[in-house]
């Protein structure tokens, strides 16, 4: 089973990806989706749908799990935060992937042992669980990795209801738009 783990932003959106076989996470990779500074926001989500649909279609994932939305005290952010995580759902929803959703203390605890755990913890740590030579980076990549191996060890607990399977009328309406 591979897992992609998908730590939104609008800025820098990390991925990581694992696979699980015999009880064991092995690397495969990771790595940052990135708009151009100077982009457009609403082009920015066209960028982040666009680079997440290749990275899916190359690599192939069997499930998927996001960070869930952090809100913190500015709204604008926490917003555009909302729009970015909202196109990267849809990417993934497009792929049939069933998708888990985990807050980051949750990430932090499963991977570090502890919810209030720095990102450089985390980092360390999941240099540990696969065994890798170096620090996986950056951290929005290493934060994805976490993801990743959080909903492994779950054991997939948190899917989305439906298993990646559209609803019929969804597939009415997506055949309807292609016409």
């Amino acid at each position: 089973m591979i897992v992609i783990g998908i730590d939104p932003s609008s800025t820098s959106t990390g991925y990581g990806l694992v696979e699980y076989r015999q009880r064991k996470c092995r690397y495969l990779d990771c790595g940052c989706i990135r708009p151009p500074a100077k982009m457009a926001f609403e082009d920015r989500l066209v960028f982040l749908y666009e680079n997440l649909c290749k990275i899916l279609a190359e690599k192939r994932p069997d499930e998927a799990a996001v960070e869930s939305t952090f809100f913190g005290k500015d709204a604008r952010a926490a917003i555009k935060l909302g729009q970015a995580r909202g196109v990267l759902l849809l990417a993934l929803r497009q792929a049939k992937l069933s998708i888990a959703h985990y807050a980051p203390a949750e990430v932090k605890k499963a991977i570090a042992g502890s919810g209030q755990a720095t990102k450089k913890q985390v980092q360390y740590m999941i240099t540990r669980m696969l065994e890798l030579k170096e620090l996986p980076q950056p951290l929005d990549a290493s934060d994805a990795l976490g993801i990743a191996i959080c909903h492994v060890y779950q054991g997939g607990l948190k899917v989305s209801d439906n298993g990646g399977q559209r609803k019929p009328e969804v597939e009415a309406l997506l055949k309807r738009m292609k016409r």
